[in-house]
């Protein structure tokens, strides 16, 4: 039977803070890189198993929002820049990996097949990486062909947009979202560490499939004005 968790359904049980994740600051220090990815989560007061499966989904979604890339309906149509992108900021997120990799003068440098083994990790095969460098929001990772390697300057990069999961429906394996885009900028932490209410500046409907080790990202279509509510 299928499962459908919508945040109208919540509002009518209760009024709730939002459901928000993906407030992070990649920070890259000198020593190496540490990659802090930092959940703020308000006073959510849904049930565990709830709260634990939406921390789940906005943890996957976190760069694929941050990058924010151009929508597609099938994961073979996503541009290849953008899920590169995605994949090296993804990659960067776990510090106990990335604090492994050599550091030089160029930046951290991490191997070109550990990005494409998280690339595939996230997206699957049917769209294979092109490997090159990257040019996001206030940084860029070069590519060196001939080391295969990527370097990722000793900087901090913010994404633009945290993830609030709106609602869920699943069917087998296939997970739908309803998912906010939520400006970082917009986002207020109060004195007691909680998160100030924040709307999302755009929706997307995201589709993921359940995998082994994960999830696979499907597609991601824009939600016209006026279609959420």
């Amino acid at each position: 039977m299928d499962e459908i968790i919508t945040v109208q359904q919540k509002k009518e049980k209760k009024k709730k803070a939002p459901f928000i994740a993906g407030v992070l600051v990649l920070a890259l220090a000198i020593v190496g890189v540490v990659a802090i990815v930092e959940k703020v989560v308000g006073a959510v007061n849904t049930e565990a198993e709830i709260n634990a499966e939406y921390a789940e989904y906005a943890d996957f979604l976190m760069w694929v929002v941050g990058v924010d890339p151009e929508p597609f309906s099938d994961i073979t149509k996503a541009n290849k820049d953008a899920l590169r992108n995605i994949a090296i900021c993804d990659l960067l997120s776990d510090g106990v990996k990335t604090g492994q990799y050599e550091v030089s003068e160029k930046g951290l440098a991490v191997p070109a097949a550990d990005v494409e083994a998280h690339y595939n990790k996230m997206f699957g095969t049917e769209n294979p990486i092109l490997h090159g460098t990257v040019v996001g929001y206030g940084y860029q990772f070069d590519y060196d062909q001939n080391s295969a390697v990527y370097y990722v300057p000793l900087s901090g990069a913010t994404p633009p947009f945290a993830v609030r999961i709106e609602s869920v429906e699943k069917s087998g394996g296939v997970i739908q979202l309803r998912v906010g885009y939520v400006g970082t900028g917009n986002v207020e932490i109060q004195p007691d560490g909680s998160i100030g209410a924040a709307d999302p500046d755009k929706y997307a409907d995201i589709t993921l499939h359940k995998t082994d080790n994960g999830y696979h990202l499907i597609s991601l279509m824009t939600v016209t004005v006026g279609e959420h509510q």
